[in-house]
């Protein structure tokens, strides 16, 4: 049996297929600064897979979450769910109209078995005593997983499961106990952690739950894998929907153009640069042939004085390339990684510091900032052994030093007695970035650099930068935002499936070719 099957075995599905499974009207929404959604309208018809494409920054998180409750829309904003008004910015009431969300996290236990994972989210069968039924929970959800056709011991940790069978775990969780046809699952980037080899095993899992007759929102930055399961798509950019339509007769390279704005003329204004001659010597760094859980065999070099950029779409090696240099993901990695002719040992971040490799992590929250410390603390703390008096630290010679590399990145050496959490995004950057330059790296690191940060703060961080490289300094720049690549890079480096599939130099970057070889348009039947 199907899971299409299983789920209207029992009944008929409840909604008329005339009656949209989510409606949204003039959805908008506002943050100081940045108007993230601004009049969207958006319908998702049952036993429909609708694809929500668009970059980072176009606000297809910010509708997500939205959708979710955890953000409020701005006066005006209606949505309905299979024709029942739908109150956004209230999670309680997107789980009672039948919205389920699978992230890309999952919110999986590894350690614990598929039994606890979908007893903690719809509760545990228990015995006529009142005790928890351990045989009848494990046949439950043995038998919903039978559904996906997932073949796992429900007890074993999930830690020994495959990449899509954690993902089904979760799908299961999402849609057991619904009435057919009715409710909405929304999938955000369900690929990004799966082997290419169990993309269309999900697939099928997708199409079932469509056929069934209920509603799916896909969200994905991989135009094949949509041209793939999507019936309908819209696309975002900028806080707007610029299309909407059936997928079919459209193409990879058509939607590559629509979400890149080729239509629209869009550009970015580039910051002023020195023309530099070739530098002496070894690079800042040479990579070759790194490999880790996306990256299979990466040579990459950045020398003095130039930013490259490191572009892909989830999954593509992009987000795991930054960690693997600065020493922090190490476990199955290998290659050869030099910084400036010194060979790195050993991959470790004690030993990428020694020389003089600085990073600048992706999540600035939990992998940057020091959320009890002040903002002189929070720059000082790389440097403490130079700053020391022997066991002593001078405060006056502290300050000293953290005014002048807050000056340098222009911050306000005001706040240097603040806790760093009442800054704003863009200044709490700043400080992480004031606390790298301030040990005079040889090459600088930077995941996601802008992310949650405003227009204002971002143009700061970008001139920055390209005064640093002008100085000489090689930074490596791996981001999600296009912008970023587009504003100070010398060259951009593009990633896909674990390996290079294109580099421009800087005449020749361009926002659409970027995302021509991110979604692999160049060698695609446009």
């Amino acid at each position: 049996m199907t899971l299409a099957e299983a789920l209207t075995h029992h009944s008929e599905p409840a909604s008329s297929s005339a009656v949209p499974a989510l409606r949204l009207r003039n959805v908008s929404k506002a943050f100081p600064g940045v108007h993230a959604l601004r009049g969207i309208d958006l319908e998702v018809a049952h036993a429909s897979v609708h694809a929500l494409l668009g970059h980072n920054g176009c606000g297809k998180s910010t509708l997500v979450k939205t959708l979710a409750g955890i953000h409020a829309p701005d006066p005006g904003a209606e949505a309905w769910v299979d024709g029942v008004p739908l109150e956004l910015g209230s999670a309680e009431a997107a789980a009672r109209e039948g919205i389920h969300f699978v992230h890309q996290e999952l919110g999986i236990i590894l350690e614990l078995g598929a039994v606890d994972n979908v007893g903690f989210v719809l509760g545990y069968e228990r015995s006529r005593h009142g005790a928890i039924s351990w045989r009848k929970q494990a046949r439950r959800t043995t038998e919903l997983l039978d559904r996906f056709g997932i073949k796992i011991d429900p007890r074993l940790p999930l830690s020994e499961a495959s990449p899509v069978e954690r993902t089904a775990v979760a799908i299961v969780r999402a849609v057991a106990g619904w009435e057919p046809g009715r409710g909405l699952l929304i999938l955000d980037e369900p690929t990004a952690a799966l082997p290419a080899r169990e993309v269309n095993e999900l697939f099928r899992l997708i199409r079932d739950i469509r056929d069934s007759g209920t509603a799916v929102l896909l969200i994905s930055h991989r135009l094949d894998e949509v041209m793939a399961v999507a019936d309908r798509a819209t696309v975002m950019r900028e806080g707007l929907v610029i299309w909407e339509g059936s997928i079919a007769g459209m193409t990879i390279g058509a939607f590559a153009d629509l979400i890149a704005g080729k239509d629209a003329g869009i550009d970015v204004e580039r910051v002023p640069r020195v023309r530099r001659t070739a530098q002496e010597g070894a690079p800042a760094l040479q990579a070759t042939k790194v490999v880790g859980r996306y990256l299979r065999g990466v040579d990459l070099t950045v020398n003095d004085g130039e930013i490259v950029g490191i572009a892909g779409l989830l999954g593509s090696g992009r987000e795991e390339l930054p960690y693997i240099v600065a020493g922090i993901h190490r476990d199955g990695v290998s290659g050869s990684f030099s910084i400036r002719g010194q060979q790195l040992e050993e991959l470790s971040i004690t030993h990428a510091r020694a020389c003089g490799v600085a990073f600048v992590p992706a999540d600035r929250a939990r992998e940057a900032i020091i959320g009890d410390f002040k903002v002189r603390e929070n720059v000082s703390i790389s440097a403490l052994p130079s700053l020391r008096r022997g066991p002593v630290l001078p405060p006056s010679g502290e300050r000293r030093f953290v005014r002048k590399w807050l000056t340098s990145v222009s911050a306000n050496v005001a706040v240097i007695e603040r806790p760093v959490t009442t800054l704003s995004g863009g200044n709490q950057q700043k400080v992480v970035l004031a606390r790298w330059l301030s040990t005079e790296p040889k090459l600088l690191v930077l995941s996601e650099p802008t992310a949650g940060v405003d227009v204002g703060a971002r143009e700061t961080l970008y001139e920055e930068l390209r005064r640093r490289a002008d100085d000489g300094l090689g930074i490596l720049l791996c981001s999600s935002d296009i912008e970023d690549l587009l504003a100070v890079c010398d060259r951009v480096v593009v990633l896909r499936d674990g390996v290079v599939v294109a580099e421009y130099h800087e005449a020749e970057i361009d926002k659409a070719a970027i995302v021509s070889a991110m979604e692999g348009v160049h060698s695609e039947e446009s």
